[in-house]
């Protein structure tokens, strides 16, 4: 307990916690090393150095003791020198991660006490929790909702079958006698219709094929149907002009087609009736002009069965008579099963999907029930995006069951309705004709009007199954996109996952700018090719079509044989230019933006868990919460308007009282606050000193350093100058001849010196009147002069012209001189109190001077001891400095990172040939080996940044003594102090 009391209270452990390195001694040192070394041997052991981790408050964690122990035990025998421990402090990892310390960012979680977190971190770090380990959970559930989706779409809809049947349909149509291209008006239509389509629909050749046979094993049901759509002819009004081109007959009147609401009228081709007779019916409707100008659609159905495969397929031509007088003809074939459930195993699929669906609606009503008990705010909390993304799954999940559920029905139906038809009845008539029949043959089995009221009401079912079957198939390719939102919220869990929707995120707003400037081009060469091409090439026809047209192909040789010269000289100017523009230029700057916020997004993501680490640390987690209470819950309570919890300061007590009720534990309170502080702490982020930073900072400093300097030196020659003034006035009376100490004499000089000043400075007087007291007296002096001048001299005789005009002038003369004599009075005065004031003001500021002069010395002194401090500091550090590099090898050490790389390479390749050799052996060594390693040369480039700047310093150092001797008042030598 003595040894323990005393560790605590040593002055090296506030020398650390106050980041003061260049303080530590190597006296700190031994007071440490004299607590565990009784018996004065000079070494302790690496256990007793350990116990330092017991020292409260200390601000050395327990990897930078454990690294102490490791810089100061080099050799590796256990034992610790007083110089080896004083080297690992000073020089070693632990002074390095001080460092970085003391500039990295302080959280507030740093300053409060153990067991304590802020509310709005607690609520933060639960929701965080919440939605990482919901989200991680979903990736399974999605993917086996994913996988059973696949399953049920590829087991309910035949897309190969229908596939084939379609291409089928399609081939007769484009290598037959005549194709689907040729058809441009009514006249082309039936012949087609005679020769390719009857081809391919009718085989009557009773020894080859068996009757309604299509392509080998599909079943023609029936025959085939010829709706024709129409629209009531209507009156409209045409220019003057066109009347006289278009209608030269008025008597018969202005009509406009294809206008108003559309009706059908359907006629049947019957495959048991004679090829002859079928092709006479065709003849009848072209020359009864059955296909009119108020036709507006001619479809033609079939519908085919295969038993081999299980299917019926709706087939159909669909002709669209355009308004400009065009044909358009479209093909469409639906093929879908007989009976999607023929095996009790076929449903099995659709269950697991319904109940996937029920586990990820019961999760959200999970969430959902209690934020609705909260209010608004839950309600609000509750409605975010991917929330919104849960349930579209599930909404258009049940959707697409439903349609199927629909279709399914639809399709049940059918059984009955072709039940009805007389299909044995009618082939067993061919058979024992040994021909096909005639008309009146197919009568005498059945009434020509029920039998197509039988097969109109089988192709409107029929129909009918094929659009929901159509429904169910768009429905599901729209449920594939929500399922891929569904999977990106689950990869919203692990970090390296959720790289691509992060890049997608943050290169938003460069993309978008760029689609501005990229739409802006493009739809220009789109709309380009729409004016130029669009006579030659059907994608450019149109304005919507050319642009995807421009997106999906380009021009080729062949669409420029018919421009002329100048056309063709365009057009490879056109195409060029878009190559390179569009598709090199603008293309490469998009994936530029894209992949510079993928590097953005994966160094920000960092060395993140992998997914098999995230998930076996969630169960582990999992397993330790089992019997806490639910944080949704938690989350909801804490978040209401009255909340559970209203203190700001969250502590264990606090948190137990707030959800007592609900059987809240101790456990769980400690559990739930370490993680939030852990995950604050997380945040601090280290600042990471690089070579760079590490020059930017010593020449900012040096910069301060200097620019201090400066101010300093202005303002000592400015105290010195203030400081000299007296004594420079002193020295100026001792050498005028007066005696400084008298006050008369110092009166007298000052009255002296501003006499020499007036004048040096100030111009003559100018001439100042005389006062009228002053003229009377002058006067009678003069008046008195010259009556005794002219009782001397007889007037009579002696006085002539000359002498008065010389007595008048030297009267005017003396009446000048008086006058001065005036002005010189006044002046005097004036100056005598001018004298008196100065003497006051220099009486004044000599005695302030005398206090400055005090102040003056004080601050000097005071000065001087700081200045001394500094000075020690810095040579104490420079002093730390040369002990550090004093056995260093600059050369070597510049070489030592080369080499370290490569050792590491060699520790690689050891590392392989290990693994390779023997699995699972040695691979922690060759971690902490290459961890060192990675330590190692971080030192070294920090070593060789502080040699670098130990000129710098050192050159400084000599200048601050050098300009501190300089304005020592007393002389003192600051060399010797440093």
């Amino acid at each position: 307990e003595k040894r323990r009391e005393k560790l605590q209270h040593l002055v090296l452990w506030r020398k650390l916690n106050d980041g003061q390195l260049y303080q530590v001694t190597v006296k700190d040192v031994e007071e440490l090393f004299a607590i565990f070394d009784v018996e004065g041997f000079g070494e302790i052991s690496l256990e007793e150095l350990m116990e330092i981790k017991k020292v409260k408050g200390l601000v050395l964690s327990a990897e930078d003791v454990q690294a102490l122990g490791r810089d100061a035990d080099k050799d590796g025998s256990g034992l610790v020198s007083v110089n080896e421990l004083y080297k690992a402090l000073t020089q070693g990892e632990v002074a390095y991660n001080l460092i970085k310390k003391s500039i990295n960012e302080e959280s507030f979680i740093s300053q409060m006490g153990d067991g304590e977190c802020l509310i709005d971190d607690l609520i933060e770090f639960m929701r965080h929790e919440y939605e990482t380990n919901s989200d991680l959970w979903s990736l399974p559930q999605t993917l086996l909702l994913f996988a059973v989706f696949q399953y049920c779409s590829a087991s309910h809809v035949p897309m190969r079958f229908g596939w084939e049947t379609a291409r089928n349909y399609a081939a007769r149509g484009t290598a037959g006698f005549y194709r689907l291209e040729w058809i441009f008006d009514n006249m082309s239509l039936f012949d087609y219709l005679k020769t390719s389509f009857l081809d391919q629909h009718v085989e009557q050749d009773l020894d080859l094929y068996t009757p309604g046979r299509y392509f080998g094993r599909s079943q023609i049901v029936g025959g085939m149907r010829f709706r024709r759509s129409y629209t009531e002819p209507q009156n409209c009004s045409v220019s003057q002009a066109m009347q006289r081109v278009y209608y030269p007959f008025p008597l018969r009147g202005l009509k406009c087609y294809k206008l108003g609401a559309e009706q059908f009228e359907d006629r049947y081709l019957l495959y048991h009736e004679r090829r002859s007779w079928l092709t006479a019916q065709l003849d009848e409707m072209s020359r009864e002009y059955w296909l009119d100008d108020n036709t507006t659609e001619l479809s033609i159905d079939s519908v085919l069965m295969n038993p081999n495969t299980g299917t019926y397929t709706f087939e159909q031509l669909e002709v669209r008579f355009e308004t400009n007088g065009f044909l358009r003809h479209i093909q469409y074939a639906e093929t879908f099963l007989v009976e999607p459930y023929k095996e009790w195993t076929d449903g099995i699929g659709d269950v697991i999907f319904i109940v996937v669906l029920m586990r990820i609606m019961y999760g959200e009503l999970k969430e959902l029930l209690p934020a609705l008990s909260t209010g608004l705010d839950g309600i609000a909390n509750y409605l975010a995006f991917w929330n919104m993304v849960d349930w579209l799954v599930i909404i258009w999940g049940l959707l697409c069951a439903g349609l199927w559920l629909i279709t399914c029905m639809q399709i049940g139906s059918l059984i009955p309705v072709l039940a009805e038809l007389p299909l044995q009845s009618l082939d067993d008539a061919v058979y024992a004709n040994r021909s096909y029949l005639h008309p009146w043959e197919v009568e005498a089995v059945l009434p020509r009007n029920e039998l197509t009221a039988q097969l109109g009401s089988m192709f409107n079912a029929v129909e009918a199954a094929a659009i929901w079957h159509q429904s169910v198939r768009v429905v599901c390719v729209t449920y594939l996109f929500v399922l891929m939102m569904k999977f990106f919220k689950s990869f919203k869990a692990n970090a390296l996952l959720n790289v691509v929707i992060s890049t997608l995120a943050g290169s938003v707003k460069d993309v978008s700018h760029f689609a501005i400037v990229f739409l802006t081009i493009f739809l220009c060469y789109a709309w380009g090719a729409h004016v130029f091409f669009g006579w030659s090439i059907e994608g450019a026809s149109s304005v919507l079509g050319s642009v995807f047209w421009r997106w999906s192909s380009g021009v080729g040789m062949g669409d420029m044989e018919d421009l002329s010269t100048t056309g063709r000289a365009i057009g490879y100017i056109y195409t060029l230019s878009y190559e390179f523009l569009v598709l090199n230029l603008l293309l490469g700057i998009l994936f530029g933006l894209i992949f510079e916020a993928y590097g953005r997004t994966k160094q920000k993501a960092g060395n993140a868990e992998s997914l098999i680490m995230q998930v076996r640390k969630s169960v582990a987690e999992t397993r330790k919460k089992k019997d806490f209470l639910d944080e949704y819950y938690m989350i909801c309570e804490l978040e209401d308007d009255q909340p559970a919890h209203p203190g700001e300061i969250v502590t264990v007590r606090t948190l137990c009282e707030a959800f007592r009720k609900d059987g809240f534990t101790k456990e769980n309170a400690e559990y739930i606050i370490t993680q939030v502080r852990a995950r604050e702490f997380s945040k601090v982020s280290e600042v990471e000193v690089r070579l760079v930073d590490a020059l930017k900072l010593v020449a900012l400093m040096r910069t301060a350093s200097l620019r201090a300097i400066l101010r300093t030196e202005a303002i000592l020659n400015q105290r010195k100058a203030e400081s000299q003034r007296p004594q420079e006035l002193r020295f100026r009376c001792i050498m005028a001849g007066y005696d400084p100490d008298e006050p008369e004499e110092m009166k007298e000089f000052i009255h002296a010196s501003q006499m020499e000043e007036l004048d040096d400075d100030q111009p003559m007087l100018p001439n100042v009147p005389v006062p009228a007291q002053v003229h009377a007296p002058q006067e009678s002096k003069v008046s008195v002069n010259s009556r005794t001048f002219s009782a001397d001299v007889p007037a009579s005789k002696e006085v002539n012209e000359q002498e008065r005009a010389a007595q008048e002038e030297a009267t005017l003369k003396v009446q000048q001189l008086l006058l001065k004599a005036a002005t010189l009075s006044n002046t005097a005065r004036s100056l005598q109190s001018q004298q008196d004031k100065s003497v006051l003001a220099v009486q004044k500021e000599l005695e302030a001077h005398t206090v400055q002069s005090v102040e003056l010395t004080e601050d000097v002194s005071k000065l001087d001891r700081e200045m001394r401090g500094l000075c020690a500091k810095a040579q104490e550090g420079s002093f730390h400095l040369e002990e550090r590099f004093r056995s260093t090898d600059l050369k070597s050490l510049q070489e030592l990172p080369d080499r370290v790389a490569r050792l590491a390479d060699l520790a690689k390749a050891s590392r392989r040939s290990v693994e390779h050799g023997k699995p699972g052996f040695g691979s922690d060594p060759l971690k902490r080996l290459e961890g060192r390693l990675g330590v190692l040369s971080q030192h070294c480039r920090t070593f060789q940044s502080q040699a670098e700047a130990q000129q710098d310093l050192t050159a400084l150092l000599r200048r601050l003594v050098t300009e501190l001797n300089k304005v020592s008042p007393r002389g003192i030598g600051f060399d010797e102090g440093i």
